[in-house]
């Protein structure tokens, strides 16, 4: 996540975190031959080729062909990764004990962090399951326009090998090619923030990790996303909820966004409704109606924090992937479009969404729907 905010910790630091994306040492030759053996993957390519393309923490992509001609790319997981994971996820549990003498709030950030590397970790070292995140995401954004998920090749793909169609782009980890790139840099980002909207509102099942090495500018102009193993998911309850404080800090409406941190069990039932609306002043005033440029996100985050650590929020894991997919989402929106502000675009989509979501036609038609449910349900009870 702070490898793409150059806003935040410098271009420096930056550069060096973002060597962990894709440009690890990888595992040999003679390794990759061995897994390939192992999954019987072997004859399903007329041509492999064994220097890997991109080498990341969990897994190296290698670029091969099919018996048909098809391109792809083949990912396989790095060996003994699930136990060096387990190692640091304890890692990570041990500091958060010892800090805890000192904070415990701290303490409970890091075993919120570890609970939630945890359950990442299941569906990262399962292949299969990271293929049916891609299917999923292709299916949901199929009729988004300048955004591409690319199709798997189920019948390739094991839990150790994923086998996805390749790519012809330019990763967004190349600055100097997408700068050079002749397409419009503002459409660009202006596509990446509204397939996110699309994601979290409409489908509430999100990629949470669209750093640069995830993504590719195609031929075309469309952007285009790989790496589907952590992935958010965000019921409608709790979408409407985010989507109606979205809507309050778009139009400052601070007394409502308290309201609905309540309703929405973000913050304890007793909390005072004032207290926390002149909270969100103070976050909303630092971030809407401003330039990129213009904004601290230092500050943002520290109010949140201290936010956080007033009113004893709830912590949310998926939550905590909402976060960081809108700072990444932010912070890679910004290298295309220095002058780009998330609040001044989401406002139209936003508006048109809510009309479908949370007017008052649309509550009456879902009150009809969970009806018809309910009676649904208690007919095949009574019929059993």
């Amino acid at each position: 996540m702070l490898s793409v905010r150059v806003d935040l910790i410098g271009e420096k630091l930056a550069t060096t975190l973002s060597s962990f994306q894709d440009n690890l040492p990888p595992f040999c030759v003679k390794k990759v031959k061995k897994i390939l053996h192992r999954e019987n993957a072997e004859k399903n390519f007329s041509e492999f080729d064994f220097k890997p393309i991109a080498s990341a923490s969990i897994a190296q992509v290698h670029k091969a062909k099919l018996h048909d001609g098809t391109k792809v790319a083949v990912k396989i997981l790095r060996p003994r990764i699930a136990q060096i994971m387990a190692r640091d996820i304890a890692t990570l549990k041990l500091l958060a004990k010892i800090t805890a003498i000192f904070s415990k709030f701290l303490a409970k950030t890091f075993f919120d962090i570890a609970d939630l590397l945890s359950e990442v970790a299941k569906s990262e070292l399962d292949l299969l399951h990271e293929a049916a995140n891609a299917s999923k995401l292709r299916e949901d954004l199929k009729d988004v326009n300048g955004f591409y998920v690319p199709q798997i090749f189920w019948q390739f793909s094991t839990s150790k090998i994923l086998v996805i169609m390749w790519l012809d782009g330019i990763p967004f980890s190349n600055k100097e090619m997408i700068k050079n790139s002749p397409f419009d840099k503002k459409q660009i980002a202006q596509n990446l923030v509204i397939s996110y909207f699309n994601q979290v509102y409409v489908h509430g099942f999100f990629h949470a990790d669209m750093h640069p090495g995830n993504l590719f500018l195609l031929k075309n102009g469309d952007i285009a996303v790989v790496d589907f193993g952590i992935m958010g998911k965000i019921d409608k309850k709790t979408r409407l909820a985010i989507a109606e404080i979205l809507i309050g800090f778009l139009n400052k409406d601070y007394k409502h966004i308290a309201q609905i941190h309540v309703e929405a069990n973000l913050v304890p039932s007793q909390t005072n409704i004032d207290d926390l609306a002149l909270s969100c002043r103070k976050i909303g005033e630092t971030i809407v109606g401003s330039n990129v440029a213009d904004i601290s996100i230092a500050t943002l985050l520290t109010n949140l924090i201290v936010m956080t650590r007033d009113y004893k929020m709830a912590t949310n894991p998926e939550l905590l992937l909402l976060q960081k997919t809108l700072l990444l989402v932010e912070g890679v929106g910004v290298t295309l479009d220095p002058n780009l502000n998330i609040w001044n675009l989401a406002r139209p989509w936003i508006k048109e969404w809510a009309k479908q979501n949370i007017g008052f036609d649309a509550k009456i038609r879902d009150t009809i729907f969970d009806l018809f449910e309910l009676v649904k349900k208690f007919l095949r009870h009574v019929s059993h």
